[in-house]
Parts: structure tokens; sequence; C-alpha cells
């Protein structure tokens, strides 16, 4: 444990020194550029169904409001709570910029962590980007699944509440709620395990990764409840920032993400270093310093 924290606390240090915070207002810009659109475009396709359609009002806008912060929650429920019908044209349009500003997230991460790894920008823009692209299309389907779990579970619960027994119900509630963090958790953990292992120009192994993807996970869902609750209670953005109080309880969130995505980083960086010979140049794969 004491190992922990001192690997911990040094991470931290270096991500000052790495300006990680720097890094992470670019990525929290384009968290909120990324949104927004995604919002339009999920609200937009499930208005298309009559099934789906039904959902919106109450069930979507609630679900919605569980997991963004504040006054943030009241402005994306907007998008389910009046739907309208938008041309495809638009929906192709609102994918692409959700796709490019996603992207965008990528592209500020790496940066970072090549500057965890020490690592020079081997990778050119256009291949850095191409690479961004498969990593928000690769991480898109479990986190979207991750999210629903966490955003419907009240839903799910009272609908297991109504189909068991009075006897069995409350065990039977136990066990999905223990199954839906755990399930949440494992698919956080696995997003950033294939996001460190595949975003830096060298690929990791996955072990030396899993430590930073566990940290960050362990800190995610706890800082965004924790911040919800802040912005909920005390925070009045409402007061210094008018309307755009929503926008910048936005970027504050997305921020703070980000900062634990590259702590996470740092962190793997410290426990699993790369190797390197003496004069500071990385040695080939596979090969180690002779310890005297």
């Amino acid at each position: 444990m004491s190992r922990f924290f001192r690997l911990l606390r040094r991470a931290s240090w270096l991500a000052v020194e790495h300006d990680q915070f720097g890094i992470a207002k670019a990525a929290a810009y384009s968290a909120i550029l990324t949104l927004f659109p995604g919002l339009l475009l999920l609200a937009s396709i499930l208005a298309a169904s009559s099934r789906t359609e039904a959902l919106l009002p109450k069930v979507l806008a609630a679900a919605v409001g569980r997991i963004l912060p504040g006054s943030a929650a009241a402005t994306a429920q907007a998008y389910f709570e009046k739907t309208i019908e938008v041309s495809i044209s638009l929906l192709i349009t609102a994918s692409l910029i959700a796709l490019w500003t996603a992207s965008g997230v990528l592209v500020s991460w790496m940066e970072g962590f090549r500057k965890a790894y020490r690592l020079p920008m081997a990778w050119g823009l256009v291949k850095e980007r191409f690479i961004a692209f498969g990593l928000v299309i690769m991480a898109l389907a479990p986190l979207a699944f991750a999210t629903l779990l966490v955003a419907f579970g009240n839903q799910i619960e009272s609908w297991i509440i109504f189909h068991s027994g009075h006897e069995f119900g409350p065990y039977i509630l136990l066990v999905w709620k223990s199954l839906r963090w755990a399930i949440a958790i494992l698919t956080s953990v696995a997003v950033m395990l294939v996001i460190y292992h595949f975003a830096v120009p060298r690929t990791l192994p996955w072990q030396s990764v899993l430590p930073g993807a566990a940290l960050t996970t362990a800190i995610w869902f706890p800082v965004t409840m924790l911040f919800g609750w802040y912005v909920g209670h005390y925070a009045e953005y409402s007061l210094l920032y008018g309307s755009l109080a929503t926008a910048i309880v936005l970027l504050v969130w997305m921020y703070i993400l980000s900062v634990i995505v590259l702590l996470g980083a740092e962190f793997n960086a410290q426990v699993f270093p790369r190797p390197t010979s003496k004069n500071g140049a990385e040695l080939p794969k596979g090969e180690h310093v002779a310890t005297p």
C-alpha cells in the first residue's frame, strides 16, 4: 500500500511536470463538442421508431439526468423531451462531427500518453487521426453498454421487483445491483485497457497498462458522483456565468475526467517504466539493461 501511494504521488507530480493539466483542457474542449451532436443523433434515431419514441419524454430524459451533473443534465434532457424529426443530411453531419471531435479527445490523450512515457511523435498526423478513429469506434459499443446499465438501472430494478416474487425479490435485486455495477466497472477497465494499449506509438503489453486502467476507473465513478453532488448542492455557476453555466459545468466535468485518464497513464509509466539505456535512449523491444 505504501508503494502504491508513493507511485501515485510521483505520478501526480509528473503529471504537473508534463503539463497533463494543459492537455486535459484540449481534450475537454473536444469532448464537449462531441456530447451534443451525439445526443442529437441518439434522440433522432430513437424518435424514428414508434416503440422507442414513447421512452423519450420520461425514461431517457431521467436516465441522462443520472449521468450528467447539475444543469448540464437539464440541458441534455431537452434533446429527449422535445424530439423533432431531422433530415438524413443533418444526422450524417452530426455523426461526422461527433466522430471527428471524439477522435480529437483521443488525439489529446495520445499526446499526454507520449509525454508520460517520454516517447517521440512517431506517427504522422494522418495516421494518428485514423488510429484515434479506430479507438473511438472500438470504445463506443462497450461504453454505451456500460452507460445504459448505469442510466437505466432503476428502471430495470423496478421491472425485476414487479416480476419477481415478494419472497425472493430483495435477493434478486441485490444480485442485480452487484452485477450491474460489476459489469459497468469491468467494461470501463476494459475500454481503458484498449486505449492505453493502442494509443502510443509503441504498443504496450496488456499487463503494463492494467494498473492505470484500474486506477482510472476507481477514481472516475466516485469523482463523477461527487462532482454532480457538489454542482447540485453548492456550486452556483449560473450566478457567475449566466446562460453559459451549462457549458462551464460540462467543461469542468470533462476536464476532470481527462485529468484522471492522463493520471492513469502517468501511473502506468511509473509501475512499468519502459526500458532505457544509461544515456536515456529507449532500448529495442525485448532488451534490458544489465544490472551490476
